[in-house]
C-alpha cells in the first residue's frame, strides 16, 4: 500500500492501487490525476487506530483511499477539497467537543457519511442523544463495524 505523509501537515494518503496521484499543498490546493475514487476521511491523533480502521475501509469495496489526519484543524482543511464519502472522527481529537466538529465537517462535505468513535460506553450514551450522526464504540467488533460502514455507503453516490 503506497503512503505519504507530509511532517509538517501530517496528511497521510492511503490507496489500495495506484490507479492516482494526490497532492496536497500547506494552502490547501489538493490536485489529484487519475480515476475518480470513493475517498474516506479519518481524524484520530491514535497511530493504531489509524492503522486498524484503514485496513478494515480499505477492504470495503467502495473505498479506495483513505486520508488519515490528526488534527482538528487539518480535517477542516482537507475536507473542503477532498469531499470524502465517509468521515470518521476520534472524539480525542475534538478538543473544544466532537458537536462542533461534526457540524463543521457536515458543513464543509454535506454528502458526506459521518461516524463518531467514542471512547467509552458512558461517552457513547451521551453522544447518541446529541448527535444526528452514527456513534461507534471504539474497539467494535470489525464485521460489525464493517456492516455499519456497508450500510452507510448504500446509497451514497460518487460526486
Amino acid at each position: 500500500i503506497p503512503s505519504f505523509r507530509h511532517k509538517q501537515v501530517g496528511i497521510y494518503l492511503i490507496s489500495r492501487r495506484i490507479t492516482s496521484v494526490t497532492l496536497w499543498l500547506r494552502d490547501r490546493v489538493m490536485l489529484t490525476v487519475g480515476a475518480k475514487q470513493q475517498t474516506a476521511l479519518l481524524a484520530t491523533n491514535s497511530r493504531p487506530l489509524a492503522v486498524g480502521l484503514t485496513a478494515l475501509l480499505l477492504s470495503i469495496p467502495p473505498i479506495d483511499n483513505v486520508i488519515c489526519v490528526n488534527e482538528a484543524a487539518e480535517l477542516l482543511d482537507g475536507l473542503a477539497v477532498a469531499q470524502p464519502a465517509l468521515i470518521f472522527l476520534d472524539t480525542a481529537l475534538a478538543e473544544n467537543g466532537v458537536c462542533e466538529l461534526s457540524k463543521s465537517a457536515h458543513r464543509l462535505a454535506p454528502h458526506a457519511q459521518v461516524v463518531i468513535l467514542s471512547e467509552n460506553m458512558a461517552e457513547f450514551r451521551d453522544l447518541l442523544h446529541e448527535m444526528r450522526d452514527t456513534v461507534v464504540v471504539k474497539g467494535t467488533d470489525p464485521a460489525r463495524l464493517a456492516g455499519i460502514i456497508e450500510s452507510l455507503l448504500e446509497g451514497h453516490a460518487v460526486a
